[in-house]
């Protein structure tokens, strides 16, 4: 029933780290656990560069099931410092979401619930940060671009697979930009919640994802 907080150390450049890293990891437990029942998960820090996101200064996260979270670190990054500080208690918060909401059975691996996944965790990670806006892969499309890319993504959204890379990670810039998956996912929780005064992501967290379309 317990979170339990791995730290690899074994970089030096992670070691000075270490406590401001645990005392995040606790505060965003703590916080996401007056809201949601998040247990039995292992959170792993490692030093991990590929995996993280620039644009934040040098951190990724990646929650593969309902039990672990990786949290990918680039200390080397010219705003590592600020982005601990800033970020990564709203990735932490976000990625807790992703393990409560693996819990709940799916029927295929769609991009709908793709999207969904994702823009309830950001949702949920604004409501318990505060934070006013949203991360850059949540506001990466123009008005434009959303209406172009929500339609292709309507065409192909039930299949019973996708292709995660594309819509999510911009393998294929060409045809879906990086991060259009997140943008989509955020805005049609957006949506529903603005159409639903009252309604909070904390209690949406295992709603199936059609009720977003």
């Amino acid at each position: 029933m317990s979170i339990n907080i791995h730290i690899l150390t074994a970089s030096k450049d992670i070691q000075t780290y270490e406590p401001e890293l645990r005392s995040i990891a606790e505060s965003a437990t703590d916080a996401v656990k007056k809201l949601l029942p998040v247990k039995d998960v292992d959170v792993v820090f490692y030093d991990n560069p590929h995996g993280t996101i620039d644009e934040i200064g040098g951190i990724g996260g990646f929650t593969p099931n309902a039990n672990q979270i990786f949290i990918s670190l680039n200390s080397r990054h010219v705003n590592f410092k600020k982005a601990l500080r800033e970020e990564l208690y709203f990735i932490l918060v976000h990625e807790f979401h992703h393990t409560i909401r693996w819990q709940k059975p799916v029927e295929g691996d769609t991009l709908l619930e793709a999207l969904i996944f994702e823009g309830l965790a950001d949702h949920f990670a604004m409501e318990v940060t505060g934070r006013k806006n949203p991360l850059p892969w949540s506001m990466t499309l123009t008005p434009e671009q959303k209406e172009i890319f929500l339609k292709k993504a309507k065409e192909v959204w039930l299949l019973p697979s996708y292709d995660n890379a594309l819509w999510f990670f911009g393998s294929e810039p060409e045809k879906i930009p990086r991060w259009a998956g997140y943008t989509l996912g955020y805005d049609l929780v957006d949506k529903y919640l603005k159409a639903n005064p009252g309604t909070l992501a904390p209690g949406l967290v295992s709603v199936d994802a059609s009720l977003f379309v």
